[in-house]
């Protein structure tokens, strides 16, 4: 028994690929080492540019007439927008401050009052420490008088004992 091998045709497409690829790459690495390639994809690049630039502003002009922003509207708008965001952050904090010190100088005035009606009834006590002060003086007073004229009349009761 011969084995024959079936006829194969992924294989040979394999083959002629492998042998092909490896011709053309050859090929391609000759040609793009050359200084004419470099010349040749300069002016396609150049080219390339000009028929984007060319399409970019056709663009343009179309969507203005057309009503509709383009590129670079939306560009600025977004600009704007950040700038926009940026001062209400900005206004948002200065609200912020400016409510904290409202809150302080509320809490202050409640601190000031509270201080005010502490002072009025120090002002009660010290009234009423005062006039017990002056009651005591006063008793004192009489009292010191009132053994001042005892002693006066002790004093008069033995001159006129000794007169007599």
């Amino acid at each position: 028994m011969s084995k024959q091998n079936p006829f194969d045709p992924f294989s040979m497409w394999k083959d002629v690929y492998d042998k092909t690829e490896s011709h053309w790459s050859k090929m391609f690495n000759e040609s793009m080492s050359k200084e004419d390639f470099s010349e040749w994809m300069g002016q396609f690049l150049n080219v390339y540019l000009q028929y984007q630039n060319m399409i970019q502003q056709s663009t343009e002009k179309y969507l203005a007439q057309a009503n509709m922003p383009s590129r670079t509207d939306l560009s600025n708008l977004a600009s704007l927008l950040v700038n926009l965001e940026a001062k209400v952050d900005n206004l948002e904090e200065m609200i912020e401050e400016d409510l904290s010190h409202q809150i302080n100088s509320l809490n202050v005035s409640r601190e000031v009052n509270r201080l005010k009606t502490d002072m009025k009834s120090l002002d009660k006590k010290l009234d009423q420490i005062l006039e017990a002060l002056k009651k005591q003086a006063e008793a004192k007073e009489a009292s010191v008088k009132e053994v001042a004229a005892a002693k006066e009349n002790e004093q008069r009761k033995e001159t006129e004992k000794k007169d007599a």
